[in-house]
């Protein structure tokens, strides 16, 4: 389907599905471990991500919110930081975007620091689960 410059093709259907594999995972721990409201949650980021996908013109994966969503899970967070911690980063990003600095910051910002936030979160979130799954 090509409506002016907007294409959406089974490549990008395909694309779009691979946010799943970690989407739902984070979805489930807010709804499981921080009590998130399912409807509330599930529609508002299908709403976000047809907003950026019709902003920007393609299927686009928020890596923010992944990564509040890991430290929300992995400490257990009241919905009410959430909400507060999702409102204030999409104000951040609103900011950062709309003033070019966003592309400054990625060009300043080394590897090792992205790779080492990254790390961490995986570590908060694998001893989440095993005190999840531990029985002592």
């Amino acid at each position: 389907m090509r409506l002016g410059d907007f294409e959406f093709s089974l490549r990008e259907l395909a694309g779009s599905m691979g946010d799943f594999g970690t989407l739902f995972p984070l979805a489930i721990g807010y709804i499981a471990i921080c009590g998130m409201n399912p409807a509330g949650l599930l529609i508002m980021m299908g709403l976000t991500n047809v907003a950026t996908g019709l902003v920007y013109r393609l299927p686009m994966p928020l890596q923010p919110k992944k990564a509040i969503a890991a430290t929300a899970i992995a400490q257990r967070w009241p919905t009410s930081l959430i909400y507060a911690c999702g409102f204030g980063t999409g104000l951040i990003w609103l900011v950062l975007g709309a003033t070019g600095l966003v592309r400054k910051l990625a060009r300043v910002t080394p590897k090792g620091v992205t790779r080492g936030i990254q790390l961490a979160l995986g570590i908060m979130l694998a001893i989440q689960g095993f005190k999840l799954i531990s029985t002592w």
